[in-house]
């Protein structure tokens, strides 16, 4: 998945001509590198054949909708749950709220430092929170009548530590980060009371609540996993670092809220009970394990696990056995697999080359794609009331896709 904190490389031009400058042993020397200029015009050829090649491969696009403000990669999406505001963060500094139907900008939220990293409507869609790699924290009163322009009132403002993830709770009004410390901030919206869970020197790389909204399942990055009680700001378990060995890329927790999972990037997968953290099942997966999702219905039992290699797998949790393997990497032709979530029983990933796939949980096999970006997806979510999905791209757009099957060709 992309590294927000990195650079982009620039493109870098084919070199045929450096290439017909070898000796006869097929040898270049610097010195001979150094004297080779292109003029302008053959500098305009090259960037126009370069961009008419990059226009070929972009796939059909199926979007309803595409969002085009931003001037850098786009690091993450949320849609206010009436369905019909979307807001968008990026590289460039900048979070946008705009219209679902025609794209234009609602709100552009001010004053951030550095690459957006979170943007997030409570779950009452009162209030956006938008966070910036820094630790900058803002969170905005929403203003919804007529979709009015201009800035919405702050209602709260707060500097952390450099910040890597947010997430609001799913039933109230709490709005909860961690970062490059180790700590994780807890505060109540609008009153700004804030709660500190003291880290241990390593970086906080994901969260996840559990079902019963009172405990907070974290993953670090020297592999372990520790599950704090959010109303005493204690730990209550913690797994080892001895047992995943390596950092942890994802964490999930059932719906019947006795069950967490947790994934490396070294390929393992362990399972343990959210009461006493004993473990469950421990197996091995694939490498570059990138993402985990337990299926919304815990009849189904199901627990996906997604690659950066392209594999898609799904496990039956009661048995601790695989199911389905929807996507071997050896058979994949779309890349990895950066985002994955369910819709009742489909699972949708978004992937490294720009698609989202989705499969159903119960029998493995594909039910559709969707096309429209040429680069990685970096955030993807779901809106059921208006039944659209909102994806975030390396391309530097956002889009809109209507959920479903679209037509035969994918």
């Amino acid at each position: 998945m992309k590294d927000i904190k990195a650079d982009t490389p620039p493109s870098s031009i084919n070199g045929d001509e450096i290439g017909n400058m070898e000796d006869e042993d097929g040898v270049i020397y610097f010195d001979e590198i150094e004297e080779i200029q292109f003029d302008e015009e053959d500098m305009e050829e090259i960037m126009d054949q370069e961009a008419e090649e990059i226009e070929m491969e972009k796939p059909e696009d199926q979007a309803l909708l595409v969002f085009e403000k931003h001037t850098g990669s786009v690091f993450c999406c949320d849609l206010h749950p009436n369905g019909k505001l979307a807001v968008s963060g990026g590289e460039d500094d900048k979070a946008y709220v705009w219209s679902v139907e025609n794209g234009e900008i609602v709100m552009d939220c001010p004053k951030h430092k550095d690459s957006v990293i979170f943007t997030g409507f409570s779950f009452d869609g009162a209030y956006l929170a938008t966070i910036d790699m820094t630790g900058v924290i803002k969170v905005w009163k929403c203003q919804l009548e007529d979709n009015q322009q201009g800035p919405w009132p702050l209602a709260f403002e707060y500097e952390a530590d450099e910040t890597s993830w947010g997430l609001w709770h799913f039933a109230a009004r709490v709005l909860i980060c961690g970062g490059e410390s180790g700590n994780i901030y807890v505060i109540k919206i609008p009153s700004g009371e804030t709660k500190v869970l003291q880290g241990h020197t390593v970086a906080a790389e994901c969260g996840k609540l559990f079902k019963d909204g009172k405990r907070l399942a974290v993953g670090y990055e020297d592999g372990s996993v520790k599950v704090w009680d959010l109303r005493n700001n204690t730990a209550l378990q913690t797994i080892s670092s001895s047992i995943h060995q390596s950092r942890i890329t994802a964490v999930d927790t059932h719906p019947d809220n006795n069950l967490m999972a947790s994934i490396s990037a070294d390929g393992t997968v362990v399972l343990s009970t959210s009461t006493n953290g004993k473990i469950v099942a421990q197996f091995e997966a694939e490498k570059e394990l990138e993402t985990v999702a337990f299926s919304p219905d815990p009849q189904l039992g199901l627990l996906a696990l997604a690659t950066l290699t392209g594999s898609v797998s799904i496990w039956d949790t009661s048995r601790q056995m695989l199911r389905h393997h929807c996507s071997k990497v050896e058979e994949d032709k779309t890349g990895g697999v950066t985002k994955m979530l369910w819709v009742k029983d489909q699972l949708v990933t978004g992937c490294l080359n720009g698609s989202v796939r989705v499969y159903n949980g119960r029998s493995g096999e594909k039910s559709f794609g969707l096309t429209g970006h040429w680069s990685e997806i970096l955030d993807l979510i779901y809106n059921e009331k208006e039944n659209i999905l909102l994806t975030a791209s390396d391309d530097k757009t956002a889009r809109i896709f209507k959920f479903g099957k679209v037509d035969d060709k994918d």
